[in-house]
């Protein structure tokens, strides 16, 4: 029987496979399949998504296999999850906070596997059917608009910013005042005192105010 390098072996597999569908796809053992897994991830040629999720990134078929099935990922090992937090708001260039890992909003559940690079927080089955109403992007891992993240942050305590943590010239006010309401709070009274909130409120960008210059009469 011919047989057949360990890097061989791992470019005839799917750039995405998991722990338990290793030794099937390998037509060996459990206890094989882990020896070549432990080497193949010394070597740097498979990534997993976190040390005890059991998914795994095959590099030596696709380098850029991580980037492009993270979200499936992620929503594989935490069924239901969306994107939220400070990292839908960043995203959306509301505020210049930069998270360093991904804000990921789950099911209530007893514990999940920690994932490299993603923070989760639990939220209640009763919260899900509102945020799949306030969707920026759908598909694996959706993401939460900008408003509900920012009034789901504040209402859980999640993220409370001062005014000036938020870029309000690209804030929709009457987006982010439903979202508030839907969660059933009210848009914090810090922000509505604050001077930069106020002016933006009552003349939102495109709508001049009076003190606006638009120029000669014709």
């Amino acid at each position: 029987m011919t047989r057949i390098p360990a890097f061989e072996r791992l470019r005839e597999l799917p750039e995405v496979f998991t722990t338990t569908s290793l030794p099937g796809l390998m037509g060996t053992d459990a206890v094989s399949a882990s020896v070549y897994l432990a080497r193949w991830r010394k070597r740097g040629l498979v990534s997993s998504l976190g040390e005890r999720t059991g998914v795994h990134f095959n590099l030596a078929r696709n380098t850029h296999a991580r980037e492009e099935h993270w979200a499936e990922a992620v929503e594989y090992v935490v069924p239901g999850a969306v994107r939220g937090g400070v990292t839908a708001l960043w995203s959306e260039g509301w505020t210049v906070q930069h998270p360093h890992v991904t804000h990921v909003m789950a099911p209530t559940h007893p514990s999940f596997p920690r994932i490299d690079g993603v923070e989760i927080h639990r939220r209640p089955l009763s919260w899900f059917p509102l945020a799949r109403q306030n969707l920026q992007a759908d598909g694996p891992l959706p993401q939460l608009t900008a408003a509900f993240a920012l009034a789901d942050c504040w209402k859980s305590g999640h993220w409370r910013p001062d005014p000036d943590d938020i870029e309000w010239d690209l804030v929709d006010y009457r987006e982010l005042e439903r979202a508030f309401e839907a969660l059933g709070t009210e848009i914090p009274k810090t922000w509505t005192s604050d001077e930069d909130f106020i002016h933006w409120r009552d003349h939102p960008p495109g709508i001049p105010s009076d003190d606006d210059d638009i120029g000669p009469d014709p």
